[in-house]
C-alpha cells in the first residue's frame, strides 16, 4: 500500500518536473529570440568577434528597422554574431558561478 503511494508520488513529481522543464526551455528560447534580446546578444557577439580578432573582422550593426509587412532577411554573419553572443554570455555566467563557488 505504501509502496504504491510512493510510486504514484514519484510518477506525478516526474511528470510535473518534465512539464516545468519544458516550460522553462520554451520561455528561454522565446526570450532569447525576441526582438530586443536578440539585438542585445547580437551586439555582444559583434563586440566579442571584434575583440577576439583584434579588430580584423567587423560585423555591421543590425539595428536597422525592417518596414512593416516585410520579412527580415538576416545574413549569415548576423546568425554567427547572435550565436557567439549567446554562447559568450552563457560561458561568462558559468565562469562567474564556478569561480564564485570557490569563495562560498
Amino acid at each position: 500500500m505504501i509502496d504504491e503511494i510512493g510510486e504514484v508520488v514519484v510518477d506525478v513529481t516526474g511528470a510535473v518536473l518534465r512539464h516545468a522543464g519544458g516550460f522553462v526551455v520554451d520561455m528561454t528560447v522565446d526570450h532569447i529570440f525576441s526582438r530586443h534580446t536578440a539585438r542585445f546578444f547580437h551586439g555582444v557577439g559583434r563586440r566579442v568577434i571584434r575583440f577576439g580578432t583584434v579588430g580584423q573582422v567587423h560585423i555591421p550593426s543590425s539595428l536597422r528597422v525592417v518596414p512593416r509587412g516585410e520579412a527580415a532577411r538576416p545574413k549569415a554573419s548576423d546568425w554567427v554574431a547572435l550565436s557567439i553572443g549567446i554562447l559568450f554570455w552563457i560561458a561568462l555566467f558559468l565562469g562567474i558561478g564556478l569561480g564564485g563557488t570557490h569563495f562560498l
